[in-house]
């Protein structure tokens, strides 16, 4: 029936990869180590399937057509979303129920500003631009602070640091 859980066992049936007696997990997921064949979530984790599998998030942003370096969290807004989002949900309750947990994380999702994730875009097409026009590390910080609304830094500012940084070097 398409749409419903078929549980690990089934899978594991159907794949002839079933034998009576098999844990659905190990104790604490803590499987023993270089064994792919102790439970039923070790044995499914490493089918070429699963481990090909990308994430419901990869595979969302892969077909909305955004384009994400992978370089650095500072490149990708979508960290910066993520940590406020996990920055959130540390300050819920403690819950052991999953529904729960699963509920507070979408809320805590939810919870982000959509104003805020623009300025997480506009940060991160910040520093795409001046690492494109050869600004590193604490320099791209520096000129990052003073420069918050728009979504370049002016090839004058990037001209004024480069100046400064050469003229710092010849003075040492």
């Amino acid at each position: 029936m398409p749409g419903w859980f078929k549980g690990m066992e089934q899978i594991l049936q159907e794949r002839q990869l079933w034998r009576d007696g098999l844990l659905a997990q190990c104790t604490g997921f803590k499987c023993q180590p270089g064994r792919t064949d102790c439970c039923c979530r070790r044995i499914l984790f490493s089918q070429p399937d699963f481990v090909n599998q990308k994430s419901a998030l990869s595979e969302l942003v892969a077909t909305s057509g955004i384009s994400t370096p992978k370089y650095h969290c500072e490149l990708n807004f979508i960290e910066m979303y993520w940590g406020a989002a996990k920055f959130r949900y540390r300050t819920t309750a403690k819950t052991s129920n999953i529904d729960e947990m699963e509920q507070n994380v979408k809320t805590c999702l939810d919870d982000v500003p959509l104003v805020q994730i623009i300025r997480y875009a506009n940060r991160a097409a910040r520093f795409i631009s001046a690492y494109a026009q050869g600004l590193t590390g604490a320099d791209l910080i520096w000129v990052n602070k003073p420069y918050r609304g728009h979504r370049i830094l002016p090839p004058r500012m990037i001209a004024e640091v480069k100046a400064s940084i050469a003229q710092f070097l010849v003075q040492k």
